[in-house]
């Protein structure tokens, strides 16, 4: 009996030295749970830089029966065309003429751009219309009787409206100013050196009921032929040596160009620069060479 009185507050002791154990453990196992990862702030995406929309595009239109590739309107897909009397610097085509043949104007800073490669330079230039877009220094425009894209209705008005083509040539006032330039062409079979349009790159042709002082060929037959008139003051000259004589005659059509007293025009079923569909039409049509007498 007294044995057991001794040892009851040992046993006690032990019991509490045990429990106190215990806790200690489950503190310890509690404090060793994983941690809660700190909080980060996400690292924002690096922005994408953007770039000014491109404003002309190229796409392959029906010009005068024949497949072209021609220059259009990024955001419409309509065709552009260029004015004859134009240059450079200056829009001859405004006001009233400009409701007709919207300009494509630039929509912002810096060089406009295209959506497919080009052979020649798009430009800006400050004319009557505003920041209006170029190509090769002819200033462009869309027209209003094409309802939808790639349409070609513009083509040949007036003899001074032309589709855009790629291969445009530099237009007057943007470099030399020469109306005239010579090419190789095939002619009935025969490559010929040839006249043409230094803007548009179209072969010139003559027409044997003209005279030196008269065009023959005037009203509708202009717009089948539309005759090469003189956009300035002075001799017209070539950008490559001529062994004949190029001048200037006030004709119905205008003051149109001449070579060797042989009035000059382009032909409407010519769709691009270089070609000769105009050759023996009516036995009265026929392309300018070089040795034209």
């Amino acid at each position: 009996m007294i044995y057991l009185r001794r040892t009851f507050p040992i046993t006690v002791l032990v019991l509490l030295t045990m429990v106190l154990a215990a806790c200690g453990n489950s503190t310890s196992s509690g404090s060793g749970s994983t941690p809660t990862p700190a909080a980060t702030t996400p690292t924002p995406a690096a922005p994408t830089p953007t770039t000014a929309a491109a404003l002309v595009m190229t796409t392959t239109a029906t010009v005068k029966g024949q497949s072209v590739t021609i220059l259009t309107d990024a955001s419409s897909g309509k065709t552009l065309y260029y004015f004859t009397p134009d240059t450079a610097t200056k829009a001859a085509c405004t006001g009233g003429c400009a409701q007709t043949w919207p300009p494509l104007l630039a929509t912002g800073p810096g060089t406009p751009t295209s959506a497919t490669s080009l052979p020649g330079m798009l430009t800006v230039v400050s004319s009557g219309n505003g920041n209006q877009v170029a190509y090769n220094g002819h200033p462009l425009y869309t027209f209003s009787g094409d309802t939808g894209p790639a349409q070609t209705n513009g083509e040949g008005i007036g003899g001074k409206w032309f589709v855009c083509t790629p291969d445009l040539a530099v237009g007057n006032g943007s470099g030399s100013g020469a109306l005239i330039k010579t090419a190789t062409v095939t002619v009935n079979g025969q490559s010929v050196t040839v006249l043409t349009n230094a803007s548009s790159g179209k072969t010139l042709y003559y027409f044997t009921p003209d005279t030196a002082t008269t065009a023959a060929c005037t009203g509708g037959c202009a717009q089948t032929w539309p005759p090469l008139l003189a956009t300035g003051s002075g001799t017209p000259t070539s950008s490559t040596s001529l062994p004949g004589k190029l001048t200037v005659v006030k004709t119905a059509n205008g003051n149109q160009v001449e070579y060797n007293g042989h009035l000059l025009y382009t032909f409407s079923g010519d769709s691009g620069p270089a070609q000769s569909h105009g050759e023996g039409v009516g036995n009265k049509w026929f392309v300018v060479t070089t040795d034209l007498k």
